[in-house]
């Protein structure tokens, strides 16, 4: 809504309805590090000279991310100004681009804009006792982009975005060219300058606007009833000499005088005026620690937050989950407590570290940090149903693989204050939202406890900062203790423009929706949180899982004894007979060779058979290849039988997965078999043409497939030959920060569905890449999203079929609002059919629930694999392909893929959840 549409020009709704003067904002805009201390006191003293209050906003990030240095000049003079306490000047920030039109990356932005703002402006020695100084107001050339545009700024702690005129074109069309306002539905404010008060030269070669024609502008923009933006862009002052920039400060500040004399606009701070207009510019966080530090000060803890909620305070209760007293899980008396407190409004809970131990999470692993953080964070959601928005470390103690596991499990919020982090606020690369800028009354943690005073707090508060107050009930042990705390919450909240409020509260306030993160967020907490269970690292078999692979194995055994050796891509029953497709792709040749190795794993087979299976293999493979660009590939097909024809061509990402089998074969067994010299008699050069994988048709057209969703896992198999390869994706590291993984997503969008196969197959043989594990995740929580709310169990992978199509592609399409699932055939007589009949088509891929079971171990694939279990059996043949959803009864038709990937699923579970192939062994 517009910024002053019910205040009447920036009077707030508690003050008088008189209409008062339109604003007037005098901004000096774009300092960087070749702006002159001397220079900038003439052009600012020649204001404050007149009592003409101005807004002097600094570059703290240029165009390149360089930062500007501490030790500059500009950052002396930014320093001691703000020590001079000139309350005439407001400091903000500057970027000439806001450079994303998605709200994360303008929040990710604004976040380190400010960073480095507060950094340059906070003089160490004063904020040990006072507010941060950080930047209320930022400026920028960048134009307007949608109603919505830079409203995640208000994360980063900006409430007020101007949008200067000049440098960059307004595509869009949005931004009214005489000036403007707008509030987002975070209230951060868009106010928009017009081209007739900015001071920026028309040319490059021409001076900055003479001040005639800039009085006249403001006189004829005084009706408007907009906000008035004089712009001065100190960089376009840079051709005057001190002394004709001092001259020129000095008209441009007689001419805002002489409006202001007019009667007609008021000089006033866009802070100010933000102030004025809003009835909240302010949000303080209610936070309460160590609910179960001790048995004996719980009633006490519980008492306090049952009064403030009752008194209509918000509340964050911070909950230990496993102290010496033992786990919440165990503890009825707080989770009664809990369980009532819940469903009141204002009230929050958080995870407060594991144990509650000093340094708990201090020099620990990534992979140890992640284990407490997400067994702290479950501890909480399975004993009280709600996935905590914040995660607070005990005794503020903490480093980066703290953040990066806490990132992991999908927690939004962080709160701790650590030295140089008190200056961040906002959004950092790993998606986290900071409030660092935390105030308690303990002045140490020494036997008695001593407090700051109330005006020691209400400084280091300040008037301006979004800002969290934290507090120990079991240290307020006086009387005189507990009313200074009572007091200080009944002082914020008195205090006109701040609200009191808790995380969850503050993290809706301050975020708009940001859907890519938000879908990120989420996966990872139903992955490692929601749906978890923690998995026995070395089970021991109780029979039904050998039981499961043995029935897997007996689809190979027959195969072999009817083919020769080898095993047909499905079998079903026709005429009362088991019969098979007799063909064979080179995926199917891979799931044979990992079934055989996972049937010996699991000693399903001894060694002779294994032996005499794996040589068959190898040496149908070498007995015919597919002859392209004078040199030898794998078939796209092969027959099984004399009779039966041949397809010819090459599939990249089927020869993908057989290299993959092969290097997993040949390290297992130590170069046994003659692996090497079959792959070696292979030329892949002419189909990875350029570093990308191609297919060959039959006809010997190619093309390329780097780009389908299966280029990921199909590279690794090239790769581990030696083969050279492009980088499949573009983003390297989705895994290291937020950052990364959300143009990843874009990018995985892009590519075409997602299933089960092959990215959950990638993690049981290879260990996942980043980018299939970001897959994995997306999926499975899109999975449990639909069984959640329609009650049907959905697990999507390819699958054989009985009757036309014969096979489909049933996967999950990423799209901007969220995400399909769709279902895909080869190219067969009757694809429309089957597009039509898509929902009779739907599987719970058997195959996949395994694949599930291994990876991801908690409460829905423990669904899935019941189901599979119960309902896929087809005796003497393996497990049926899938489930279908219409019908819920088992498609009769099984395959090899389908029994491989459970057997080697069945071996990687009671392996101890070790890849087949260790990565530091390909």
């Amino acid at each position: 809504m517009p910024l002053l549409a019910f205040a009447g020009k920036g009077i707030s709704r508690a003050a008088t309805a008189e209409t008062l003067p339109n604003p007037l904002i005098v901004a000096i805009s774009g300092l960087d590090a070749t702006a002159k201390p001397a220079r900038l006191a003439a052009l600012t003293d020649a204001f404050l000279a007149r009592k003409v209050p101005i807004l002097v906003t600094i570059a703290p990030v240029d165009a390149t991310g360089a930062l500007l240095d501490y030790n500059s000049d500009v950052a002396k003079w930014l320093r001691q100004t703000i020590l001079l306490n000139t309350g005439g000047i407001e400091f903000g920030a500057h970027t000439d681009t806001i450079t994303s039109a998605d709200p994360y990356f303008q929040a990710r932005q604004a976040s380190d804009i400010q960073a480095a703002f507060s950094y340059l402006a906070n003089e160490y020695q004063r904020y040990q006792s006072k507010a941060v100084i950080t930047a209320l107001t930022m400026t920028t050339n960048s134009p307007l982009r949608s109603h919505q545009d830079a409203s995640s700024l208000r994360a980063a702690g900006i409430r007020s975005l101007i949008r200067l005129r000049g440098g960059l074109e307004d595509k869009v069309g949005l931004q009214p060219v005489d000036g403007g306002y707008w509030s987002t539905d975070t209230n951060l404010v868009n106010v928009f300058a017009s081209a007739l008060t900015s001071t920026r030269p028309a040319a490059a070669s021409s001076g900055p606007m003479d001040v005639p024609t800039l009085g006249a502008n403001i006189a004829g923009l005084t009706d408007r009833k907009n906000p008035i933006i004089v712009d001065i862009p100190f960089a376009a002052l840079a051709g005057l000499s001190d002394g004709d920039l001092a001259g020129y400060g000095a008209t441009v500040a007689q001419a805002a005088v002489d409006a202001i004399a007019s009667g007609k606009v008021r000089s006033i701070l866009p802070q100010k005026l933000y102030v004025q207009s809003k009835q909240t510019n302010r949000l303080i966080v209610v936070r309460v620690d160590d609910l179960r530090v001790d048995r004996d000060t719980d009633p006490s803890h519980m008492a306090f937050v049952y009064d403030l909620i009752e008194s209509g305070y918000p509340v964050t209760d911070a909950i230990i989950p496993a102290p010496r007293s033992g786990r919440l899980s165990t503890d009825e008396k707080i989770k009664a407590f809990l369980r009532a407190m819940l469903p009141e409004k204002h009230y929050d809970i958080a995870a407060h570290g594991w144990n509650h131990t000093p340094q708990e999470l201090l020099g620990n692993s990534s992979q140890k940090d992640f284990d407490l953080i997400r067994d702290g964070i479950s501890e909480v959601y399975r004993s009280t149903g709600k996935f905590p928005t914040s995660y607070i470390p005990p005794n503020d103690a903490f480093d980066d693989n703290t953040l990066n596991a806490v990132a992991a499990t999908g927690t939004p919020v962080f709160s701790a204050e650590k030295g140089d982090l008190r200056w961040f606020s906002g959004i950092d690369r790993r998606g986290i939202l900071h409030v660092s800028n935390t105030m308690k009354f303990e002045k140490a943690w020494t036997p008695d406890l001593p407090y700051f005073t109330r005006q020691q707090v209400l400084d280091y508060f300040g008037t301006h900062n979004d800002a969290v107050f934290c507090i120990h009930p079991q240290t307020a042990n006086t009387p005189e203790k507990q009313a200074l705390v009572l007091d200080m919450l009944a002082e914020l909240s008195s205090q006109p423009g701040t609200k009191l409020v808790n995380f969850d509260e503050y993290c809706r306030a301050v975020s708009p929706a940001m859907p890519k993160v938000d879908r990120i967020r989420s996966a990872r907490a139903d992955v490692s949180v929601r749906d978890w269970i923690k998995p026995d690292p070395y089970p021991l078999d109780d029979g039904v899982l050998k039981a499961d692979a043995a029935l897997a194995w007996s689809y190979f055994d027959w195969g072999a004894k009817n083919y020769n050796g080898m095993v047909p891509a499905t079998s079903w029953i026709e005429f009362g007979k088991q019969t098979g497709y007799p063909f064979t792709t080179m995926w199917d040749v891979g799931s044979y060779i990992l079934a055989a190795l996972s049937a010996e794993r699991l000693g399903i087979i001894g060694q002779t058979e294994f032996e005499t299976t794996v040589s068959r293999i190898i040496a149908f493979l070498g007995e015919t290849s597919f002859r392209y660009a004078g040199g030898k590939l794998p078939h796209t097909e092969r027959a099984l039988k004399s009779q039966a024809g041949q397809r010819d061509g090459f599939d990249s990402a089927d020869t993908g997965r057989l290299l993959i089998a092969l290097k997993i074969l040949d390290n297992y067994t130590s170069g046994t078999f003659p692996v090497f010299d079959l792959v070696s008699g292979w030329s892949f050069k002419p189909v990875l043409k350029g570093g990308e994988m191609h297919v060959v048709s039959d006809k010997g057209r190619i093309s390329s497939a780097h780009a389908n969703s299966y280029a990921g896992y199909a590279g690794r198999g090239y790769s581990m030959w030696g083969e050279e390869l492009k980088p499949v994706f573009d983003t390297a590291h989705p895994d290291r920060n937020m950052d990364e993984a959300v143009v990843a997503l874009g990018e995985i969008q892009r590519r075409g569905r997602i299933a089960t196969e092959p990215h959950v197959t990638e993690e049981i043989e290879l260990g996942g890449s980043p980018h299939c594990r970001l897959m994995a995740d997306i999926l499975y929580a899109a999975q449990l999203k639909r069984y959640r709310e329609t009650g049907i169990v959905t697990c999507v992978s390819e699958s054989a079929m009985v009757g036309p199509p014969y096979f489909t592609y049933q996967g999950y399409q990423l799209t901007d609002i969220g995400g399909n699932f769709t279902v895909d055939t080869m190219k067969t007589s009757a694809p429309d059919k089957a597009a039509k009949l898509a929902d009779s088509l739907r599987l719970v891929s058997a195959k996949g629930a395994y694949l599930w079971h291994a990876s991801r171990p908690g409460d829905y694939s423990t669904i899935l694999v019941d189901l599979v279990r119960d309902r896929a059996k087809m005796p003497g043949m393996g497990f049926s392909s899938g489930i279908s959803e219409k019908t819920g009864k088992a498609i009769r038709v099984s395959d090899v893929n389908t029994n491989g990937i459970i057997l080697e699923s069945v071996a990687y579970i009671l392996g101890g959840r070790k890849p087949l192939l260790l990565s530091e062994e390909a």
